[in-house]
């Protein structure tokens, strides 16, 4: 069962000024990064930081598709069926190119298996291959001689199919290691399929090195559960040791609704760690666990999680399985530790579009969560159709209604035929707190008691304009607060009628009342009042933090 755990966040560093940090870049590739504290990136807002919440919700923002969508389509007879799931993409730190590890799949225009003819054989040519991008928006096949596939003597290829199928590949870059700043670790599997070898130590994931993120040299097999199932993702932690976030199933519940043609039941996301990246070992707490709960609809599994460190804990989109669609699409979550999670809302996202289309059928994230420029960048390998197939004349069914039937067996995986592409959120602005009813109907906030003495409020909020109206100014949203004692009692020039209305698109404003801007010595509390209005992110800082930068030379 999914459970919010209010754990005190590692803090990696001391912020000693907070305006005068550089402006929150992306992550090192596989690395969960330090906390980059800036005004365009409040810390994170988790039930926890209130002690009383009254007609409020959680809003989610949904992603924007890139209008270059799709990024990379297949053109290659290695990669015409398919360009894109299950990878890697980032921006390189020691040459600022982008690359992307992308698995590419040939394309295919019928079932392979007589006997079963609904069965695709297409997984079992499966290959990690290389794209390269100055922006990461147009691409390019970088050819290498790893393999050779058939009249094409160089191609973006990393591993040929002799030693079994390649997929997930977690990339790390460490730019102090001159020698191997390169590493990854990546699925390989066989599946029976006469078009590839078997793994040297069976299916499972494998540790490579790199000079050039090209040429890679086996490094053996890693131990541990994630071995068992086909999804994982692998990252480097700044205070030393790795982390993994990977899919396993658990037995069937009462609760759980699985369709005649989905085998699998309670697909859920398990953490675990290691010292060294070889050998791994199981979190221990069964709350970190995240599985169906009695908040899900009855058809939800879950399938990855990609996390993103940010000041007072971590974000993460974890990708949701959708059993009666056969679809997957994307969920934003938050924690305080990067082990118990917690979803502002359990609706998508980043939803699927009409099947057909990419994203239309399943949507598979990359390895990382890209920041820049204030943007928050996930790629993903969007498929154009569904998981398995539901409906098919040559398939044993079973009808359900007047006019439809259904696959009554478990039927195999059909092609992935994707196109990577990206979508894009404002880092600042996620998921917001919001009054649940909407209108006029003031929500009511009370933030987890502290000593705010000497503190100024700064929020991050967006309110809803006026309406329209006859009367100017009808039902425009604002966002007021007052400061409460040891008690829960209104601070004399500090009430909310003592509080200027805060209005408009702020990513950082200050909140200010007839007795100044800062708490004053037995304040405790702040009360949010908030109509029309979304907010984002507060944080409570000491004044200097916002005093304005010295004029002279430069202070090391």
């Amino acid at each position: 069962m999914l459970r919010t755990t209010a754990t005190r966040p590692i803090l990696y560093f001391v912020l000693l000024m907070a305006c005068f940090c550089p402006p929150l870049q992306a992550q090192a590739p596989g690395l969960l990064g330090v906390d980059t504290p800036t005004p365009s990136r409040m810390p994170l807002l988790m039930p926890d930081d209130f002690s009383e919440l009254k007609l409020v919700a959680w809003r989610v923002e949904r992603g924007e598709l890139d209008p270059q969508n799709p990024l990379i389509e297949g053109e290659m007879p290695w990669d015409a069926g398919g360009a894109g799931i299950h990878g890697s993409v980032f921006k390189d730190p020691l040459d600022s190119r982008w690359k992307a590890y992308l698995v590419c799949t040939p394309a295919e225009f019928a079932p392979m298996s007589k006997a079963e003819p609904w069965k695709s054989d297409n997984a079992a040519y499966r290959r990690l291959c290389l794209f390269e991008s100055n922006d990461g928006v147009h691409w390019t096949r970088p050819e290498l001689s790893n393999e050779s596939i058939g009249e094409h003597a160089k191609t973006n290829a990393l591993f040929d199919l002799s030693q079994g199928v390649s997929a997930y590949p977690s990339v790390f870059v460490d730019p102090e290691n001159r020698e191997w700043p390169y590493a990854m670790i990546a699925l390989r599997e066989y599946q029976g399929s006469k078009a590839h070898g078997k793994p040297p130590q069976g299916n499972g994931y494998y540790r490579y090195r790199s000079k050039d993120g090209k040429k890679w040299e086996p490094l053996g097999k890693v131990q541990g559960s994630m071995n068992k199932w086909d999804l994982a993702f692998f990252y480097r932690q700044p205070e030393g040791g790795q982390v993994c976030y990977y899919r396993a199933t658990g037995p069937r519940q009462a609760t759980d609704h699985l369709p005649p043609y989905e085998d699998t039941p309670r697909r859920s996301i398990f953490r675990s760690t290691s010292r060294d990246g070889k050998a791994w070992l199981e979190d221990p707490d069964p709350t970190t666990a995240i599985t169906a709960d009695e908040l899900d609809h009855r058809d939800t599994q879950y399938q990855e999680l990609v996390p993103l460190k940010v000041a007072g804990g971590y974000l993460a989109m974890v990708t949701m399985y959708h059993p009666l669609s056969q679809t997957l699409d994307l969920r934003m979550a938050a924690s305080r530790d990067g082990r118990h999670w917690w979803f502002p809302d359990r609706v998508a996202c980043l939803d699927n579009a009409p099947l057909g289309d990419y994203g239309g059928g399943m949507i598979w994230q990359s390895q990382n969560l890209i920041v820049e420029d204030k943007t928050l960048y996930v790629y993903y390998g969007a498929t154009e159709g569904a998981h398995r197939q539901m409906a098919d004349s040559r398939i044993p069914s079973k009808r359900i209604n007047a006019m439809e039937t259904i696959a009554d067996k478990f039927t195999y995986f059909l092609p992935f035929n994707a196109a990577l592409c990206r979508a894009a959120w404002r880092v600042d602005r996620m998921y917001a707190l919001a009054s649940s009813a909407g209108g006029p109907s003031i929500g009511e906030a009370v933030t987890t008691a502290k000593d705010l003495s000497g503190k100024e409020l700064w929020v991050d909020l967006r309110t809803r304009p006026a309406k329209k109206a006859s009367k100017p100014g009808f039902h425009e949203g604002y966002l007021q607060v007052e400061l409460l004692d040891k008690d829960g009692k209104p601070l004399a020039s500090f009430s909310r009628a003592d509080c200027a209305p805060s209005k408009g698109d702020r990513e950082a404003v200050q909140v200010k009342w007839t007795g100044g801007g800062a708490a004053p010595p037995n304040a405790r509390q702040a009360k949010f009042y908030l109509m029309r209005a979304f907010l984002y992110g507060f944080e409570f800082r000491d004044a200097r933090q916002n005093a304005p930068l010295p004029k002279g030379p430069a202070v090391p």
